[in-house]
């Protein structure tokens, strides 16, 4: 997975949340979204755990060349996928898709990527706990 990629995707979410922008679109479902992306239950889950069950999801679902059926299942629960036909200046994945979900102070993040000549695609979930600047936290009460 390319670390730079999910930080630039993160760094945009985090700009449009502060510029009042959407919280990624609607809840992700807890489990099967309706196209049928396992999601894992990521509201309750440890990080690593969902990691593992969305992981073995998409590597189990599709093969390198399933992109585009893919790209319909992932648009379907709610990623936004862009293909290869994009001048970036750089290599690029045949697809890369992204579901970023925004709950409180934690920022919920699946990626797809399907990357030339690799027998199966690429996938993560991370969670990243953002502290709001505007809050003042107590480090005596638990906030």
């Amino acid at each position: 997975m390319r670390t730079g990629a999910l930080i630039a995707a993160a760094a945009a979410f985090l700009a449009a949340c502060a510029s009042g922008g959407g919280v990624g679109g609607p809840r992700p479902p807890q489990g099967f979204g309706p196209a049928g992306t396992n999601f894992g239950n990521w509201n309750r889950d440890a990080e690593g755990a969902v990691d593992q069950t969305f992981r073995r999801f998409i590597t189990e679902r599709y093969s390198s060349g399933d992109w585009a059926k893919a790209r319909v299942d992932l648009e379907a629960d709610g990623f936004t996928c862009q293909d290869s036909n994009r001048p970036d200046g750089r290599p690029v994945p045949e697809l890369d898709c992204i579901r970023l979900y925004r709950l409180n102070d934690d920022i919920h993040a699946w990626t797809v990527q399907f990357w030339p000549e690799r027998p199966q695609p690429e996938a993560r979930y991370t969670r990243t706990h953002r502290r709001d600047p505007f809050r003042t936290y107590d480090a005596d009460k638990h906030n």
